[in-house]
């Protein structure tokens, strides 16, 4: 099992915190078994919670490169309405006015050829990272790639704003969303 490093922080934070109070009531002559007791719930509700978030995230179903590849080109399918569209990027909502811009892209581009290939790596802070290709002309001749984030937001995995920026700006496409 690997821990991640608030995990084990706050585990070390917990024996720590256990020690001291264990070691203070052997010294004294009267040990308070109430604050004793207390300190440990509290020491096992932290523990408890700290393990269930990074169980959360680790648990989180991971795509593999083919339904990421899916999910990009389903977001720029003419026949998905905007709202679902939007939802499949980070802070979608700011591309929403470039959707005409895009189509007019790749009405431009019929014999573009993109996707996400594998491998999918997984970094274990509800983003993951993959390679896209792009051959912008489908000859094979001039073949672009570049590393493209997912985030993990509302329980589903959107490609990141700043990385569909970049796969835009490689395409030689410029939309106000993008700055």
């Amino acid at each position: 099992m690997v821990m991640s490093s608030t995990f084990a922080a706050r585990a070390l934070l917990v024996a720590a915190s256990l020690s001291a109070v264990l070691l203070a009531s052997s010294c004294a002559n009267s040990s308070d078994e109430a604050s004793v007791d207390a300190a440990r719930s509290s020491a096992n509700a932290s523990l408890s919670t700290s393990v269930s978030i990074s169980s959360s995230k680790a648990h989180a179903p991971l795509p593999n490169a083919t339904e990421l590849d899916a999910q990009i080109k389903k977001a720029l399918d003419p026949n998905l309405p905007d709202s679902e569209r939007t939802n499949l990027i980070e802070d979608g909502a700011a591309f929403s006015d470039a959707i005409p811009d895009m189509y007019k892209a790749l009405r431009d581009n019929p014999h573009a050829v993109y996707g996400v290939v594998d491998p999918v790596f997984d970094n274990r802070d509800g983003t993951l990272t993959a390679t896209m290709r792009l051959d912008k002309d489908g000859s094979g001749t001039n073949i672009r790639t570049t590393i493209v984030h997912f985030v993990l937001l509302d329980g589903r995995w959107k490609i990141s704003r700043t990385d569909l920026c970049g796969i835009l700006r490689s395409a030689d496409y410029r939309t106000a969303a993008c700055g």
